[in-house]
């Protein structure tokens, strides 16, 4: 079920918590094979960090998952819109990278982000005081990584997608081992 060893398709999904390199895989993928990349936050969130209607994502995500191939960064839960990009993938990349490297990698990406003033999607930047709010992205991911995982493990072994490639990934160098049997490069 979850060999680093397994076809892909191209239609691609990319899992894991934030933290894991869903973004790096996904785009690394992307331009390996050819494919388009779709940046889920960038659907997901709009200026001022705020979620996008849920009837606009879902057009966004309809237009978006129509093509041929592709990959796209994100988590995917059970509603309409993340339904639809499962129904439409052939692979299932989970990105289980362990708790404790997960979240290093979310805090220093995010410390780089506020130094920097990063532009990440529609103009959006981190600030300090974002990143020590009851309402932190970090804090968020923290708190919810048990249910997370727990969702993701329940994906993977849904009998509903049994059809699709399942690719399960636990550590940096597992990632950066397949990559480089794709012809891409280490994560970051």
């Amino acid at each position: 079920m979850s060999s680093s060893l397994t076809p892909l398709g191209r239609r691609i999904c990319v899992v894991g918590t934030s933290g894991a390199g869903k973004t790096h895989v996904a785009k690394a993928l992307a331009a390996t094979l050819g494919l388009k990349y779709i940046d889920n936050d960038a659907i997901y969130i709009t200026k001022g960090l705020q979620p996008a209607p849920r009837d606009q994502v879902y057009q966004q995500l309809d237009s978006e998952t129509a093509d041929e191939g592709w990959t796209f960064d994100g988590n995917l839960a059970e509603g309409p819109d993340d339904l639809l990009v499962l129904g439409r993938s052939d692979t299932l990349v989970w990105l289980d990278m362990p708790r404790l490297l997960a979240h290093w990698r979310m805090l220093t990406r995010t410390v780089r982000q506020i130094l920097t003033k990063e532009e990440l999607w529609h103009g959006n930047t981190r600030s300090w005081r974002s990143l020590f709010s009851a309402n932190s992205l970090l804090w968020l991911v923290i708190k919810n990584y048990p249910a997370g995982q727990r969702r993701r493990l329940a994906l993977f072994n849904d009998p509903q997608y049994a059809g699709k490639a399942r690719i399960r990934l636990g550590s940096r160098r597992a990632v950066d081992a397949w990559l480089a049997t794709l012809g891409s490069g280490p994560l970051p």
